[in-house]
């Protein structure tokens, strides 16, 4: 895609958040999959819902989750903060087991074929902008097969009202660092 502040190409990733039961979709393109990135992917899918999920079943990215375990998993600790703030409870993935999070899963192919696929947008900002009409509009009111619903009906009439309501500010997100102290006891962070 088409990086707006340079206008050059470059290779971007899809995310893509499921809600359970309602099975609607929220999908945003980023250049990175560093936790900054990660982070402003989870607050913009939590205000395009307009509440948070209880629970978030979470890839195992670095950015998320630092080490899998099946019973003491290692949090990212800004990933941690923005557990504490929006107040879910994060729940890693089963590693290599993709069936764990079939939803989502599930949803991959249909982002590529319907968003990605002979699609040219003028920028990511515009694929964006596609991408959050087309799941708000568009896939949200077709009927599924596994639920004989539409996932816009089901999220509105059972879901969201079991959804935790968004916070009153916004999420400043953090940056942890190792630093090491130097003679001159000055640390360097971000390059500065």
């Amino acid at each position: 895609m088409i990086d707006p502040t340079s206008r050059l190409p470059r290779k971007a990733y899809a995310f893509v958040m499921t809600l359970s039961y309602s099975r609607l979709r929220f999908v945003y393109f980023v250049f990175r999959q560093d936790t900054a990135a990660w982070i402003e992917c989870h607050v913009q899918a939590f205000n395009f819902f307009g509440c948070v999920p209880s629970t978030i079943l979470l890839d195992n990215l670095k950015a998320g989750v630092l080490s899998p375990d099946i019973y003491d998993p290692t949090i990212n600790p800004v990933y941690a903060d923005l557990e504490k703030h929006y107040k879910f409870i994060a729940d890693p993935a089963k590693v290599r087991e993709p069936s764990h999070k079939g939803r989502v899963e599930r949803s991959i192919p249909i982002v590529r074929q319907q968003l990605i696929a002979g699609r040219h947008y003028g920028d990511i900002i515009a694929a964006n902008e596609y991408a959050k009409s087309w799941a708000k509009e568009e896939i949200a009111h077709r009927v599924t097969r596994t639920t004989g619903e539409t996932p816009w009906t089901r999220f509105i009439r059972d879901e969201r009202s079991h959804m935790l309501s968004l916070p009153e500010n916004e999420f400043d997100c953090p940056i942890w660092q190792k630093a090491k102290v130097h003679r001159d006891q000055h640390i360097e962070i971000g390059r500065a």
